[in-house]
């Protein structure tokens, strides 16, 4: 592919600049779809003070600051107990940086970023996200318009080598312009609670920049945080998903993206806490990088992003109960839960699956692993 092919690529992709804002927010503006979010994300406000706001918008953080900060907000106080955050001390100024995060909700994750970095002084980042999320011309305006990258999902093995390379040359590029970038550790959620790193994913980090895969990595200053939800985003939807897998391949139904979006904002979360983890230092990604082939350095890279989220993935009641009935003991009770505790969350899990079709025992079990599994990964770092 040469530089037009990847320009002309790169061009429907990547956000708005501030000069195309206007026109996007023209667009939104005069798209009947904006009555539905309004009145989603901001109850009892008139859409037409919503529209003149728009209109009024001139740049990406404009948008943010008019926008998306109020709505996440508003998301917050509604469906959560509270949000916190720490470690932003890990996060430099002055330079860009390479987010990546375990995976649990499909826009929360990388929007309550977003908070983070502007509570904290700093600048917002750019935000990966799928190209089968864009359902809608109002949905790709209001995404590009709130920095965010489109990755191309599907296609043949060329297209995704293709692609590959167009996205990790895009994030090289962010981060060396000094400006910085979220992405998760894998392209799916964490059905199971189970958080690992995608191989993949750090493999086509090297794919860009200059020098070898480790000089390569070390200038996307990557900094992983861990985003935690005392009750897991789409829970019950996920495992439904686990249940069928394990019978017949798995197939979304027709808006089911839609439909998780909608029920991971609007569902109780509980407490939300983002941690920001120290960021991979050079001689880290170094001492990888002498070991005896490329792939184990990416083993080793993706192994110790885990490693970063599990210590800074914060555990709640729900977590170490889960862990108790699955391992059969008493061994978190009265320190971190009681009794009361356990039967609320004991109910809790029995009357989602009870909305979900299959055997309830089952479905039942792989609810507790999903909440269960955190506390595994933390015990096993020792």
């Amino acid at each position: 592919m040469n530089n037009i092919e990847a320009a002309t690529a790169l061009d429907s992709l990547r956000p708005y600049t501030d000069a195309e804002i206007p026109a996007a927010m023209r667009r939104m503006a005069a798209d009947p779809t904006l009555d539905e979010v309004v009145a989603f994300a901001f109850p009892g406000v008139d859409p037409g003070a919503v529209r003149e706001k728009l209109l009024q918008v001139r740049s990406a953080d404009g948008f943010q600051q008019a926008f998306v900060q109020p709505m996440l907000e508003n998301i917050i106080r509604s469906s959560s107990s509270g949000f916190t955050f720490g470690g932003e001390r890990n996060i430099g100024r002055g330079e860009g940086h390479l987010f990546i995060s375990d995976h649990r909700d499909i826009v929360l994750d990388g929007a309550l970023l977003q908070l983070v970095l502007i509570y904290s002084g700093l600048p917002t980042s750019e935000i990966t996200f799928g190209s089968n999320l864009v359902i809608s011309g109002f949905v790709e305006d209001f995404g590009r318009s709130n920095k965010m990258y489109k990755i191309i999902r599907g296609g043949s093995g060329r297209d995704l080598v293709r692609n590959s390379h167009i996205l990790s040359d895009h994030i090289h590029e962010v981060v060396g312009e000094g400006r910085s970038i979220w992405i998760s550790q894998r392209d799916g959620r964490t059905k199971d609670g189970d958080d690992r790193t995608d191989q993949g994913l750090v493999k086509m980090l090297t794919l860009g920049g200059e020098g070898s895969p480790a000089e390569a990595l070390d200038r996307l200053h990557i900094v992983p945080f861990a985003v935690s939800y005392e009750y897991e985003s789409c829970d019950a939807l996920k495992a439904r998903e686990i249940y069928v897998r394990r019978r017949a391949a798995y197939e979304k139904a027709p808006g089911e993206d839609l439909r998780s979006i909608i029920t991971g904002v609007k569902q109780p979360k509980g407490a939300i806490h983002i941690e920001v983890c120290p960021p991979l230092r050079s001689e880290e990604l170094t001492e990888l990088a002498a070991g005896e082939g490329g792939n184990d350095m990416i083993r080793g890279v993706a192994a110790l992003i885990d490693r970063r989220i599990y210590e800074a993935y914060r555990l709640f009641p729900t977590n170490y109960i889960a862990y108790d009935i699955r391992s059969g003991s008493d061994a978190y009770r009265g320190r971190e839960y009681g009794a009361r505790q356990r039967e609320e969350f004991v109910a809790y899990l029995k009357g989602s699956v009870a909305a979900v079709a299959g055997d309830p025992d089952e479905l039942f079990d792989i609810m507790v692993d999903i909440y269960a599994n955190p506390v595994k990964n933390k015990l096993a770092l020792g």
